[in-house]
């Protein structure tokens, strides 16, 4: 079976259940936004600033090195070993850190919920080396029954514990259920075992991947505080309510990246790894997966950035209207961000992983300075900077360092598919900040015609694929 047909069809068993998590993420915002106040996101929010980067130190690339690998069990079982050691004491970390965040913040109320968020790290430990097993089988079926399970049960804990007025205990307790549920499946379909091996296994498994660890590593710190330096920032000097406003509106941003480009970057590194053991042209079908990522999140930026403050009302109500000035801002960077995304996976493929730190930060350079220069005006100030410095900085560098310099792309090729898509990035920014819908609408029409023109033979296949798909030729 060719990589297209093989891909299109892991994304569609990822996809189905992924798709389904999130519609039902989605609709029961409905309700959640509306049992829940946007203090008890904020107040959320502040504590995952810190442990979301902790647990950048839980994974350091542990679950790509088990996908890239082409060791036995006693490896896996090493890193499992690895891993454990590492969220338990990730654990122990966060709970002493927990006294010195609240006081960073001058909100003592974070300590308790701080703790017990840090549980997850114990539990997601388990997980890594289990799930990335499933993943490096191609076993996407289970890995998105999981998902869908897990979505279900914290959605109707979190209801369950907001109407009972758990406040922001409604938001961290399930995730802690959750995180539970994901090592019993993942440990039920793997059967690698619970018994933890000597210290000396975890040593040996760590020498065999080291250097892509310190690589992935010091691409994630950065990349951390380059995508939660504003949170760091409104949490700190703009307060807990509007942290929740902007929280909320970020998460409309990694909606779509979580819906798209999380998804293919799933099926995406195990992929491209088959492809490149059997010698097939990995550049070639990576440039096809970037224009269908282009294609797909085409209609969901346009909205952001056309109706914002109408897909907000009908969302949450009249207590988030905030979201809304942020929104168009935020659909801007769904352009971008969703291409750059799936860098890592090919860069980690080709054993490139120092090139992904560069560009991490460097990227997170520009980032934090276009969002630092935004929080001296206005919280709108943050998101219009920010998506200011990814267009004009972040982009172009990364067209020519990863994609040019590291993937030997053609130049030619490159700027025909890039130019247009900064260029009119830039057009549609300006029409956001003087609020011209004409003329957003207009540039958006402009990127629509440069889509269908960069992108025609992958719209033809894909086509293609599911007609097949859908009425397969008859074999005698």
């Amino acid at each position: 079976m060719s990589f297209k047909k093989t891909f299109f069809k892991n994304i569609l068993v990822t996809g189905g259940y992924n798709y389904i998590s999130q519609l039902i993420v989605f609709l029961s915002s409905f309700i959640t936004a509306r049992l829940l106040l946007p203090e008890n996101y904020g107040l959320v929010g502040l504590i995952t600033v810190f442990t979301n980067f902790i647990s950048v130190f839980s994974d350091s690339g542990i679950s790509l090195a088990v996908i890239k690998s082409d060791y036995g069990r006693s490896y896996y079982k090493g890193l499992d070993t690895l891993s454990i050691i590492i969220g338990v004491a990730l654990f122990f970390l966060t709970s002493l850190l927990a006294w010195p965040i609240a006081s960073f913040y001058g909100n003592h109320n974070l300590i308790l919920p701080a703790i017990v968020l840090s549980l997850t790290f114990i539990t997601r430990s388990m997980s890594i080396v289990r799930a990335a097993l499933l993943s490096k089988a191609l076993n996407f079926n289970d890995i998105g029954k999981i998902t869908l399970i897990n979505t279900i049960v914290s959605i109707i804990l979190t209801i369950i514990l907001a109407y009972l007025g758990a406040e922001h205990w409604s938001i961290i307790i399930p995730q802690i259920v959750t995180s539970i549920i994901a090592v019993v499946y993942y440990e039920h379909k793997t059967g690698l075992g619970c018994k933890l091996y000597p210290f000396k296994y975890a040593k040996i498994a760590y020498k065999h991947t080291q250097n892509s660890i310190k690589n992935l590593l010091g691409f994630n710190l950065i990349n951390y505080w380059a995508r939660n330096s504003d949170n760091l920032i409104v949490g700190k000097f703009y307060g807990v309510n509007d942290l929740g406003i902007y929280n909320r509106a970020y998460s409309l941003l990694t909606l779509p990246l979580s819906l798209v480009t999380g998804l293919m970057g799933t099926v995406l590194y195990p992929s491209l790894k088959k492809l490149k053991s059997e010698g097939g042209d990995i550049n070639k079908e990576y440039v096809f997966v970037l224009k269908i990522i282009s294609i797909l999140v085409y209609p969901i930026a346009s909205i952001f950035i056309l109706f914002p403050e109408q897909l907000v009302s009908f969302l949450w109500g009249q207590n988030w209207l905030a979201v809304g000035k942020l929104l168009p801002y935020f659909g801007l960077l769904i352009f971008g961000q969703s291409l750059l995304s799936t860098t890592g996976n090919i860069l980690v493929l080709l054993n490139k992983e120092k090139k992904l730190m560069i560009s991490g930060w460097v990227s997170a350079f520009f980032t934090i300075a276009g969002i630092s220069i935004g929080a001296y005006y206005s919280l709108v100030g943050i998101a219009q900077f920010y998506s200011l410095s990814f267009i004009l900085f972040v982009l172009p560098f990364n067209m020519i360092f990863i994609f040019y310099k590291a993937l030997a792309f053609n130049l030619r090729q490159l700027l025909l598919f890039w130019l247009p898509v900064i260029l009119l990035s830039l057009g549609i920014w300006f029409a956001c900040f003087y609020d011209q819908f004409e003329l957003k609408l207009f540039f958006l029409f402009l990127m629509l015609i440069n889509l269908g023109i960069s992108s025609g033979k992958e719209i033809k296949s894909i086509l293609t694929i599911i007609s097949n798909k859908i009425s397969p030729s008859k074999t005698a």
